[in-house]
């Protein structure tokens, strides 16, 4: 009987990590919840229950499919890579490619059928969404294997993402269209630095990301310009929300802190300096726009430090 339990647990712990990699699905998915906070209009939490089980049952679809589908078109490819064989069950031979496609029709069907049964406009951006994820891993767009685009993929890929969660929870407004903004350009960053750190294996496997095109020293300077375009468009979001209450303050001061300090601790290492800072500044300054979303909707009222220096 425990046999029969451990083989089960086994094969839940290959589908969430070998298959749709369930720590991606997590992570994008909390960014996109970042949209779903920014989007609601109060604080009456019942009247959100429909609307985050929609989000929560589609996000999750829509990311598993991305991740999965990526895995089942990356099989030659990682199966020469000792690291991504590792996370790619269908390249290792656990999970057939039929029983893949299968779970990765599954994916689409269920979020395109929770969606329309919420709203027909959500179901349309949901489509849209799907399309966006299906055209970076598969031909004959495929176009993680088109250095550059992958780069512009992952910033419009990563503004739907946080739109996605606005539309669900019904609110747009101008802070919806600055966090997506600047959210994409983070993850233009995450991806320039997953190339960077790839960048032997990639090339030793022939796969063909941004780094082994342009060059390792290329997309090194090419990570920093990102991060300086990334830094500037957190401006407005610190401007007009950071600044706005003492705990918005406190948190982004404290980004700061633990931002240099990471910085200086890493300093045999620039290119992890550079990406550690606007990880940790850039999380602080988007924390604190939820804090001051949520505040506002309480009624509370700001500081006004920007209006009583005359800046707005």
């Amino acid at each position: 009987m425990s046999g029969k339990i451990d083989e089960k647990k086994n094969i839940v712990l290959v589908f969430l990590t070998g298959f749709i990699r369930v720590r991606g699905v997590v992570n994008w998915s909390s960014i996109s919840f970042i949209g779903f906070i920014l989007g609601m209009s109060s604080l009456d939490l019942s009247s959100y229950i429909v609307p985050l089980i929609v989000f929560a049952v589609a996000t999750f679809c829509i990311l598993s499919f991305t991740f999965a589908i990526n895995n089942y078109h990356d099989v030659d490819s990682d199966r020469k890579n000792l690291r991504k064989i590792q996370i790619n069950a269908i390249a290792s031979g656990i999970i057939s490619k039929q029983t893949a496609a299968f779970l990765i029709i599954t994916f689409v069907v269920i979020s395109l059928v929770v969606s329309i049964l919420f709203k027909f406009e959500i179901f349309l951006l949901c489509a849209l969404l799907l399309a966006w994820m299906w055209a970076y891993s598969s031909p004959p767009l495929r176009v993680k294997g088109r250095p550059g685009f992958d780069i512009i993929w992952h910033f419009f890929g990563f503004v739907l993402l946080v739109m996605w969660g606005s539309y669900i929870s019904g609110s747009i407004d101008l802070i919806n269209w600055l966090a997506a903004i600047s959210i994409g350009i983070f993850s233009c960053i995450a991806q320039v630095w997953n190339h960077i750190n790839d960048y032997s294996s990639d090339k030793d496997s022939g796969t063909m990301t941004f780094a082994v095109w342009a060059g390792f020293d290329t997309a090194k300077k090419t990570l920093k310009m990102i991060v300086i375009i990334h830094m500037i468009f957190l401006i407005p979001l610190i401007l007009l929300y950071s600044l706005s209450y003492f705990l918005t303050i406190i948190i982004l001061i404290a980004g700061v802190i633990i931002g240099l300090v990471g910085v200086i601790s890493k300093k045999d290492s620039l290119e992890s300096s550079v990406y550690y800072f606007p990880v940790v500044f850039g999380g602080t300054v988007y924390i604190s726009c939820l804090v001051y979303h949520i505040n506002d909707l309480l009624g509370e009222p700001t500081l006004g430090l920007l209006h009583s220096i005359g800046i707005i």
